[in-house]
């Protein structure tokens, strides 16, 4: 009869912890450009109402 490292079927949090905070912080910083870009497109329609010219950078 042969038993097998309990090591080898134990996951511990550690192991994944470089995984999650990656995730974390791509999220953050997925999360951080929406909102400049949506600050930059309001401030582009706000422009736009008071008559000011708009370009764009394309």
């Amino acid at each position: 009869m042969s038993q097998y490292p309990v090591q080898d079927y134990n996951y511990y949090l550690y192991q994944y912890q470089a995984a999650q905070w990656q995730g974390i912080m791509g999220t953050l910083m997925g999360v951080a450009m929406l909102v400049a870009m949506a600050a930059w497109a309001f401030s582009q329609v706000k422009k736009a109402f008071k008559g000011e010219e708009v370009k764009f950078p394309l």
